[in-house]
């Protein structure tokens, strides 16, 4: 679940190897997600032993994470780096085409939405090239 303190941030001392900022993941669970996981568990669980397991290991699903939202869509260039479209506010040739343009955190994974926004774009481009607009 979304959540205001989940961000991508760049490290204060950190740097790459040319000399920029590493990113800063922190990601922190929502009360929801501990309880559909805790259930998931607790079913999972009772199906392995229903069949015969047993033992079952309940693993974290880290560090594998959803980072999205880091250039998300907004009607507004102030409030947002890309419009519905995908295409950035300040560059009008650049589309943005993964998770990043979501304008919150997803509960679920996010594939077919991302999939979804893409067939979209991808339309949206053709059209507007055809126009000769782009």
């Amino acid at each position: 679940m979304p959540q205001e303190k989940n961000a991508v941030t760049l490290h204060p001392t950190e740097k790459d190897k040319f000399g920029l900022p590493i990113p800063n993941v922190h990601y922190d669970d929502h009360a929801n997600d501990l309880a559909m996981r805790a259930y998931a568990f607790k079913k999972g669980a009772a199906v392995y032993q229903a069949v015969g397991a047993t033992r079952t290991i309940e693993v974290p699903p880290y560090p594998s994470t959803h980072n999205l939202g880091t250039c998300r869509q907004s009607e507004k260039p102030d409030d947002g780096v890309c419009n519905k479209w995908g295409q950035t506010h300040d560059v009008k040739n650049l589309f943005i085409s993964d998770g990043s343009q979501f304008t919150t955190s997803a509960a679920e994974n996010p594939t077919l939405t991302i999939v979804t926004l893409a067939i979209r774009q991808a339309d949206y481009i053709g059209e507007q090239c055809g126009r000769q607009n782009i």
